[in-house]
């Protein structure tokens, strides 16, 4: 039986957070929940109560919570386990936020979790299926903010105002990176209620980020975790203190946390990401910071073309029937001018070889 994040839970649910503390597995969860489509269910910012598991449970809108076609069912398995557990029974959740704006490509969630009276967790979302929300992500290789993560430093600050105590925040996959430009984007005041920052897998930041101030101020409290054959995480220059958790699987695959290997509630860590994949992505890199900035916006704008053309919005549609929407998008870059193939080859070939 592999020993991921869902038995985990079936093993550490009994147990309260002064029996076993909080702990990085723990922060994961947390994490992962913002994948939870809590849109008109869990409320915005206003003065509406804060919402306990109970209180989800018998929305109205309660099953539409768990409506991904692909991780669904696995969101309904960690809800079940977490409802009625002693560990995380008593987490009420506030401020959910959604927005998605295709035309200004911005793909941002999060939601509050309070762990107790004085302690909050804010929970930031990845990437989610929709091709903007990739789109996005490529953007950070050439702007010094994307929208997301303006919007990331603005719910903080919103949040910090309605709240009190000791803050931790953290996500998966972007939503790490959302956290960290946040936590490094916070007022002084904000700054020293942050407790911990996590970013699981997520991607880096321009080298000259980590040299702001702002981020100096949290550096001690910012944990980053990848897998062993990361790539997302690996992107762009990274903070040196990162650790790498060993992982089922192999390849992309790993970015997904439920590959996650864990005993007696730890990670399994391994000294480095491995040698073959961190010299790739070290290749990857130093490619894209080669490349006029130009350039760099033109693939991506070649990329979402492609995408778009081919009429696909979400990574679901790519996944349902792969090969046909594979050679529809052949067909497409076959069909551009030389030069936009050309730019699209390089991509590939830097990922792939």
């Amino acid at each position: 039986m592999k020993y991921n994040l869902l038995r985990y839970l079936r093993e550490y649910r009994g147990k309260t957070f002064r029996e076993a503390p909080f702990s990085e597995v723990d922060a994961l969860l947390l994490s992962q929940l913002s994948y939870l489509k809590f849109d008109g269910v869990v409320p915005g910012f206003g003065r509406q109560p804060s919402l306990g598991w109970e209180e989800i449970r018998q929305h109205p809108r309660f099953e539409h919570i768990f409506e991904d076609e692909i991780y669904g069912e696995t969101y309904r398995k960690i809800f079940r386990l977490i409802c009625d557990s002693r560990r995380y029974g008593k987490i009420r959740l506030n401020y959910f936020v959604s927005d998605f704006d295709a035309e200004k490509e911005l793909q941002f969630a999060a939601v509050t979790l309070f762990l107790g009276e004085r302690s909050i967790f804010v929970s930031y979302r990845g990437t989610d299926e929709s091709l903007v929300g990739w789109k996005e992500d490529f953007n950070m290789s050439f702007m010094e903010s994307i929208p997301a993560q303006r919007r990331a430093a603005a719910y903080l600050l919103k949040t910090a105002r309605y709240t009190e105590g000791r803050i931790a925040l953290g996500g998966h996959s972007k939503g790490g990176n959302l956290a960290a430009f946040a936590a490094a984007y916070a007022t002084g005041q904000v700054q020293r209620r942050i407790c911990r920052i996590y970013s699981f897998d997520g991607p880096g930041f321009r080298k000259e980020f980590y040299a702001r101030p702002g981020f100096l101020a949290i550096a001690d409290r910012f944990c980053k975790i990848v897998p062993e054959e990361s790539m997302i995480g690996m992107l762009f220059a990274n903070h040196a203190g990162y650790r790498v958790v060993r992982s089922y699987g192999r390849g992309v695959i790993q970015h997904d946390l439920l590959r996650w290997k864990i005993w007696n509630g730890q990670f399994v860590y391994r000294k480095r990401v491995y040698r073959r994949n961190s010299r790739r992505m070290r290749m990857l890199n130093a490619w894209i910071d080669s490349l006029p900035k130009e350039q760099v916006i033109e693939t991506v704008d070649v990329l979402y073309h492609i995408f778009s053309t081919a009429r696909i919005s979400t990574v679901y549609e790519l996944l349902k029937r792969p090969l046909y929407q594979f050679g529809k998008l052949a067909g497409i870059l076959r069909g551009l001018d030389e030069h936009s193939r050309n730019l699209v080859r390089d991509l590939f070939r830097k990922i792939l070889f």
